[in-house]
């Protein structure tokens, strides 16, 4: 069906191929292989589409089970599937449930909780209502997800916002804030700003700026960026505290603590402490200390056969 201008249809509509060249009104359901619309298409049932382009803007009010869509503008869908491809230039928003493969959206998404999906790539925000789960998040501003997330990688240009427990295969890195309500497990952070949770548990951790914890933070390596700080226990196999950093409690193998740093309790088996430093608590070494002269300990350090359970 081939319609220049304005289509409007009061019931529904089953065509091979559909192609409008101004604005689209189903008042009923749209099953079809194709639709091309130069403007807008508007669907008040449900759209059972191989593959929907619109020049402007798709509402499709209940589910969608589609292919592919690829709209210049805004989609609005009720949830659905989507097998292969969304593209979409500027909003796209699902009111329910929506199952897909690849979300690639120029300005902002806001999905239902729920939903699921392999790729997610946003140009501005990502919101979603409950639960997500999903392979790789690429987003340049923010993300909220107000229940439970889990899925491989996740990279924010911004800020990331998890309503409760956060579960990555692979790594996080976030230019700017975190907070997790709950838990946080990854195989590797990486934080420019601030990190807050609960508790995390990870392979490899850096942090630029500040991390709040409550249970703390258990990792093969934790490493602490100059002027940092940590409030919380550090747990590691490895940790290194930058210079000028300041930390509440350190418990590991391997621990050195950088120039003009501020630390409370460190329990360690080989434990580096560097000039200008100031040990506010207790200091326990199974192995070997060595302190530059000038370090500032608040209790003599203790050398003892095994260390305290962590």
């Amino acid at each position: 069906m081939d319609v220049d201008r304005h289509l409007e249809v009061s019931g529904s509509v089953k065509v091979a191929d559909l192609e409008v060249g101004s604005r689209a009104e189903i008042h009923g359901a749209l099953k079809a292989e194709s639709v091309e619309v130069g403007g807008s298409l508007e669907v008040l049932d449900t759209a059972e589409v191989e593959e929907i382009d619109a020049g402007g803007s798709v509402r499709v009010v209940k589910n969608v089970n589609c292919k592919s869509i690829d709209v210049g503008g805004s989609v609005v869908v009720g949830g659905g599937k989507v097998t292969d491809q969304i593209d979409v230039g500027g909003s796209f928003d699902s009111t329910g449930p929506l199952e897909f493969n690849e979300l690639d959206v120029g300005g902002s998404v806001q999905l239902k909780g729920g939903s699921s999906g392999k790729r997610i790539d946003v140009g501005g925000i990502l919101k979603v209502s409950g639960n997500l789960q999903f392979e790789d998040i690429d987003v340049g501003g923010t993300v909220e997800i107000d229940g439970d997330a889990a899925g491989k990688d996740i990279d924010i240009g911004g800020v990331l916002r998890v309503g409760s427990n956060l579960n990555l295969a692979g790594s996080l890195e976030v230019g700017g804030k975190c907070r997790v309500q709950q838990a946080l497990n990854a195989g590797r952070i990486e934080v420019g700003g601030s990190l807050e949770a609960q508790e995390i548990k990870v392979e490899d951790i850096e942090i630029g700026g500040s991390i709040v914890t409550k249970k703390g933070v258990r990792a093969e390596s934790i490493t602490i960026g100059d002027r940092g700080r940590a409030r919380g226990p550090l747990f590691g196999n490895s940790i290194r505290v930058g210079e000028k950093a300041d930390v509440e409690a350190l418990y590991g193998k391997n621990i050195v603590i950088e120039e003009n740093g501020k630390a409370g309790i460190v329990h360690g088996e080989s434990v580096r402490i560097e000039s200008g430093c100031r040990i506010l608590g207790e200091v326990l070494y199974s192995g070997s200390l060595d302190a530059d002269k000038d370090v500032s300990f608040a209790v003599e350090p203790k050398k003892v056969s095994s260390l305290p359970p962590a």
